[in-house]
Order: C-alpha cells, then structure tokens, then sequence
C-alpha cells in the first residue's frame, strides 16, 4: 500500500492512499461471496450460484461498494499507523479510483487536535461603564407598570372612541361567499381607514369600511388593495389605566397580613415607596448590565489576543447541529427551511456563511477558554454541583431533588458541568483583570 500525506492546514493532513490491485481482488471476491449467499437466482439453491452467474446477475455497483466499505476502513487505519497520525475526530474520505481488477486510490482529510496559542488574558485593562438611573426612567417604568395593569370595561350606552378595544364581525363584501369572522382592533393602532370608521360605532350597528392596505403590510396577500369590509360592532371595551395612588399601590403590592400576623414594615404601600423600590431594582439591573458587559469584554480580548487553529470538520459539524435545530424549531411551528429563508429574503448559501462565521467564533471561545481552564488547573468541585443545581431549582421554583432527577434522566449533566466551568474560567479572568468604574 503506498501513502502520501500532505499538511494541508495546521489542524488537517491529507492521505493518498493507494491500495494494491490484489487485496482489492480479494475484498471483491469477499463481496461476491457475501451477496451471494442473500441472493435468490433461479436454477441455483440459495447462496449456491457460481461467480460467473453472480457477475452477470449481481449489480456491479453494489459489489463495488461493498469491497470498498471493506477495503476504506482497513486501509485508513493502516495509513494511520505509518503516518503516525492520531486523528481528532472523523475524517472526510473521498474515492479518487476504482476499477475491478485495478489498484483502489482513495484520499482522506484527517482532522487533528485543535491547536491554541493564548495571548494576554491576565491584567486585561476594561471600563465598567453604570448607566444612571434617571426620573424619567423611572416614570417610564412606571408607566409601563400601570398599563400592564389595565383594565377593559365593556360600555354599552355610548359609541366606539379612539383608544377603545372593539370586537367586530367583518367580511369582504365584494366576495358573495364570504362569511363573517370575528376580529379584534385597538382603535387608533389599526389602518387610517379601520381608525376612521369604528369610530362613531356604536353595539349593533353595521356600515362597509373600504380599506387599502399599504405595500410594505404583513399579510403578502392585501398588499396594495382595497377591500370594502362590512363591518358590524359587536363589543366596545373602554381602556381604563389606573391612576398612581396610595391606594392602588397598597392594593397590588401590599397583601393583607394573614390572621394574628403583623403588618409587614417593610411592605409597599405608598406611592414614595413604590417609587423607591422601582428605582433600587433598575439600579441593580443597571449593575448587572454593567457587569455582563464587562464579563463579555474581557472574554472578547482573551479571544482576540489568542490565536486558535482547528479542523474544519469541528466548523461544518456545528453548523450541522444548528441547521437541524433550526429545522427543528421551525417544524414545530409548521414551517420550512424555505419559509425561514423567504421571510429573511436571504438565500441557503448566507445562513450557512452565517453558520459557519457563528461556529468559527464559538469554536475559538471553546478552545482558547479550555486551554486556559488546563492552564490555570481550574477544576469543578462537588459543592460546585450543588450550587448549580439549587439555583436551577430556585429559578423553577422546585426543590432540587426534581432539578437533580430530571438532569439524571435526560443525561444533562455534562451540560451542566460545562456551564460551570465556563463560569468559573470567566469569574477567573475578571478577578484577573483590571476593572475600571467610569462615570
């Protein structure tokens, strides 16, 4: 057998493997003799056929392809040894000839160990910028809150007004076989033409409302025409935003003390306090934002001061997973593939440059952090576990004997741990940096 081998990146070798004309002989003869005993050939027992039938009856092509899945395999793991490779995962294997009767010559692509070589990652200088908290946020904030809280009445004695939300049977009028449906709109969010003719209805009452729907609407099938809809008014429900008081603050933020219990001290009550404890908790989201930002800043420069090579099989492979997740996800939702890429306006060829830019930068990450966690020897501890896991709990509200068996049973635990090493080697590195708070 003659090897060729060819450094093809720092991370790849090419083998041309050669393999002589007899040992392919051999593996067909095996083939032959394999398919033979599985084929029924009439005037001959089963597995009985001589080889001269068998080559007139047998498709050459599957014999062909059952010698080389014997001789591949065999081949590789000898070329292994005399290039004294030891290959990272598995290689991309191409057939360049095959012939019966004629030497097999075959190439692979063996993917070595990822290669890293870390540049500073300690002492790395980073701004710690704390966005302030400002009044107008605050009553932003707030604002949000009472609307979350809204109410909607349904009126009976008045007519549809701006800002009301209708609920209204409607039809194409111009379609004699259309039938009525019922729809939902916020007056004064929906069309000019919908804003302009609910207004004024009042329950019961029935008018057509000619609409034109703009070019860039959601729905492809409206766009640029008008529709003459028959509406009829069925529900009118006024928009009734609380008013910030004492009242309504104690009302939603301070249950009542359970019978022969104290009234809590510290509970909301007020509008001061309740205006207070929205200020303290943007504060604290302000800090945490702060610090996610610093966190990712400093990955970002270990990764960039550090160069990392590896093979290319790792970059399809995960653009692979993720290809199939998305298909996934969008199957649950009855959508394809070419659903997805006709709503990006995108073609197959830049979601898979997108893949695959994603997966080179997820990969560097993996590689450069694992080198510095071997490195730094930083290493999980049992208590590490357990802390994972009751915060897991905590989130779910469960307690952690359900977190723990539930990652027993979908076998998670090796995610688990690698989120907390991920953690810990990114805890290491801002404890090594330089953390400047700027105003």
């Amino acid at each position: 057998m003659l090897v060729k081998q060819e450094q093809k990146s720092p991370c790849e070798v090419e083998l041309h493997i050669k393999v002589d004309a007899e040992k392919v002989d051999a593996a067909v003869d095996d083939a032959y003799a394999e398919l033979g005993k599985a084929a029924n050939i009439p005037g001959f027992r089963k597995g009985k056929a001589p080889r001269v039938v068998l080559e007139r009856v047998l498709d050459q092509e599957r014999v062909k392809d059952r010698a080389a899945d014997k001789l591949l395999k065999s081949a590789y793991i000898e070329a292994l040894e005399e290039s004294k490779l030891e290959p990272y995962a598995l290689a991309d294997v191409d057939i360049i000839k095959f012939e019966l009767g004629e030497p097999l010559e075959f190439k692979a692509v063996v993917p070595l160990e990822p290669k890293v070589e870390l540049g500073d990652y300690k002492g790395i200088d980073v701004e710690r910028k704390v966005e302030p908290v400002t009044d107008e946020g605050i009553e932003e904030n707030i604002k949000g809150i009472l609307e979350r809280h809204t109410q909607f009445p349904e009126v009976h004695e008045r007519e549809a007004r701006v800002g009301d939300v209708v609920r209204v049977e409607m039809k194409d009028d111009s379609d004699p076989n259309a039938e009525m449906k019922s729809n939902v709109f916020d007056i004064g969010d929906a069309l000019p033409e919908f804003n302009n003719g609910l207004a004024g209805m009042n329950p019961d009452d029935e008018k057509v409302i000619g609409v034109t729907y703009p070019d860039d609407f959601q729905a492809e099938e409206l766009r640029g025409k008008t529709i003459p809809w028959r509406v009829k008014m069925c529900e009118i429900h006024e928009k009734k935003v609380p008013e910030l008081s004492d009242e309504w603050v104690k009302a939603n933020f301070a249950p009542a003390p359970k019978e022969g219990e104290e009234p809590d001290s510290e509970q909301i009550d007020t509008v001061e306090k309740f205006r207070a404890k929205i200020k303290s908790a943007m504060q604290e989201s302000e800090e945490h934002a702060a610090d996610a930002e610093v966190r990712n800043k400093i990955v970002d420069k270990v990764i960039e001061n550090a160069k990392a090579d590896f093979p290319g099989v790792l970059v399809s492979d995960n653009v692979q997973k993720h290809m199939e997740e998305l298909a996934k996800n969008l199957k649950k939702r009855n959508l394809t593939i070419d659903d997805f890429l006709k709503y990006r306006d995108i073609k197959f060829e830049d979601l898979q440059s997108e893949y695959e830019e994603s997966a080179k930068k997820e990969l560097k990450s993996s590689i450069v952090l694992g080198e510095i966690v071997t490195k730094e020897d930083i290493k999980i501890e049992d208590s590490d576990v357990e802390e994972a896991l009751q915060v897991m709990a905590d989130e779910n509200r469960v307690p952690v004997e359900t977190i723990r068996a539930y990652v027993d049973k979908t076998k998670s635990m090796p995610d688990v741990r690698n989120r907390i090493l991920t953690k810990k080697v990114i805890d290491f590195l801002v404890n090594a940096s330089n953390i400047k708070n700027v105003e």
